[in-house]
């Protein structure tokens, strides 16, 4: 028991560092938590949290195998994320500006659609799927507790949870959203900027 205790806190000190590492999900949070209410921060944590929820099953029931067996998988994933991320770029530049000094009258997302934003922009990062792959394949080569299969996506899910909750709540006070009505049109294309780079980085892989 003791063995296994000490599996999950690795896991999940691996998982907690991944999930901070900047990237597509962390400029996500960043946007919906400076222009939109806290309820659209809430969705996009929940959709993130899931998705890498996700990752964590399929990585659990033998991702690593099924790329070996299909060479090309990994491929298609790319280019999927990829599409996905330059989307999202296009979405961003395409959105009509915010007026300097006002404040934000209506919000940028709802929870719903801030919810599938976040599950899409996870699932749209094979890095993440590799990532968790990598980790959770030495634990497959021994025989593990049926508790694994449930404990490990649930860890999953509460430490990106977590995270990006966090995160919003700093970014949603009142002086972050501030400088970001003053400076939205700047930061917005820097931000489609950035998604743009990470999908083009995957499309070239």
């Amino acid at each position: 028991m003791d063995g296994d205790f000490l599996q999950l806190c690795a896991i999940g000190l691996a998982i907690g560092v991944g999930a901070m590492s900047p990237g597509a999900s962390f400029l996500l949070v960043t946007r919906v938590a400076l222009s939109s209410p806290f309820s659209a921060s809430l969705g996009v944590a929940i959709g993130l949290g899931s998705g890498a929820m996700i990752f964590a099953f399929i990585a659990l029931f033998g991702l690593q195998a099924v790329l070996n067996i299909i060479p090309g998988l990994h491929q298609v994933l790319n280019l999927l994320g990829g599409g996905y991320l330059l989307w999202s770029a296009v979405n961003i530049l395409n959105k009509k500006p915010q007026v300097k000094g006002k404040d934000l009258a209506t919000p940028t997302l709802t929870f719903t659609q801030a919810l599938f934003r976040g599950l899409l922009t996870q699932l749209s990062n094979p890095n993440t799927a590799m990532v968790f792959a990598s980790l959770f394949t030495p634990l497959l080569e021994h025989h593990v507790s049926t508790m694994f299969y449930f404990t490990v996506p649930g860890m999953t899910f509460f430490i990106d949870f977590l995270w990006f909750i966090f995160v919003a709540i700093i970014l949603s006070q009142a002086l972050p959203k501030r400088v970001y009505l003053r400076n939205n049109v700047t930061i917005d294309r820097l931000s489609a900027g950035i998604l743009g780079l990470l999908g083009l980085k995957l499309l070239l892989k």
